[in-house]
């Protein structure tokens, strides 16, 4: 791929654009909330919050930025609780009279 070297030159002495500047800045801003929300926030509530302070910007927008900064939201699970609590076996009762311990073998 050749170049004409005024055509480099040229390259190296223009200033960025307004697009890339613009999206410098909003780059700044969406890793600012990303990192504030401990990386829990993903491109719709970024966009939300980015609207709220007055920076345009779409979900699809935001979310070509994240992709291109390879910044990515961690999903937390919720944790299911499958064991009853200590406190909470005072509140059974044997219905069946069964003999858990018993003296004798039958």
């Amino acid at each position: 791929m050749e170049k004409s070297p005024s055509g480099y030159y040229k390259y190296l002495r223009s200033k960025p654009s307004k697009t890339k500047v613009r999206r410098e800045e909003t780059k700044k801003a969406i890793v600012k909330i990303y990192n504030d929300s401990h990386q829990l926030y993903g491109s719709p509530k970024i966009a939300e919050i980015l609207h709220k302070k007055g920076i345009q910007g779409c979900q699809k927008y935001v979310y070509s930025i994240m992709k291109e900064a390879h910044i990515k939201p961690k999903y937390l699970k919720h944790k299911i609780k499958t064991t009853i609590s200590k406190g909470n076996d005072r509140k059974l009762h044997n219905l069946l009279k069964r003999q858990f311990n018993p003296k004798d073998p039958d």
